[in-house]
Order: structure tokens, then C-alpha cells, then sequence
């Protein structure tokens, strides 16, 4: 049995130290479709107002990051270049706005479910 992260976990100011913790980690979805699990691989950090590449760099809000300033633990999901759904995890208290990109998993269970969901 996995314990599941707590809500406070993802409220830490060190978004870099997070990304790196959540290497290894079990991510899960459970809904009316079924079940999905994963290994997370491969994450990026993205430090908020100072961080170049982040969509929050300069203190910018828009509608689409604006997830970003909420309470840690909530995920981060947009569209990238029309094309894909880039999953982001928000990894800091509130009106801080750092995110960890998830960027690479390993598939355990729900493969099929997986790949129906690919366009």
C-alpha cells in the first residue's frame, strides 16, 4: 500500500527540492473511465515571478495561469502549441506561483485507457 502525499507536502517554497522528490513517485487516477497509475521520471521546475520560463515570470496573470497563485497540490493542465496537454502540479502556498512539470512517466496499470486517450 502507498500513503498518499498530504496536501502540505506541495506547500513548500523549494520547487526545485520538490521536483526532484517526485522522481519516483506513484501518480493515480481513479474515475468513471477506470484506473490509471504511473511512475513519475522525469519532472522541471519552474520558480514562479524569477523564472524565465515560467508563465507566472514577472508577476504576469492571465486566465489561463492564474492555477498558479492557488494552494499547492492543485494540477496545472493546458494546451501546448495547440497540441499537447502539458500536467503541471502547483508546488507552493498560495499567490506563489512555482509548478512542477510532470515530463515523463512510466506506465503501470491502465495502458489501454492510456492510449485511448491519445489523439
Amino acid at each position: 500500500m502507498h500513503s498518499v502525499l498530504q496536501e502540505s507536502y506541495y506547500c513548500n517554497n523549494d520547487v526545485v527540492f520538490l521536483a526532484k522528490d517526485l522522481l519516483g513517485k506513484l501518480i493515480t487516477l481513479k474515475n468513471a473511465e477506470g484506473f490509471v497509475s504511473a511512475i513519475i521520471t522525469e519532472t522541471e521546475a519552474y520558480a514562479g515571478v524569477t523564472d524565465k520560463a515560467s508563465h507566472a515570470y514577472g508577476g504576469r496573470r492571465t486566465p489561463r495561469n492564474e492555477v498558479m497563485y492557488g494552494h499547492g497540490g492543485i494540477a496545472y493542465v493546458f494546451l501546448c502549441y495547440g497540441i499537447h496537454y502539458l500536467f503541471n502540479v502547483v508546488t507552493s502556498p498560495k499567490n506563489t506561483p512555482h509548478a512542477v512539470l510532470i515530463r515523463g512517466i512510466i506506465p503501470i496499470e491502465g495502458i489501454d485507457l492510456m492510449l485511448s486517450r491519445r489523439k
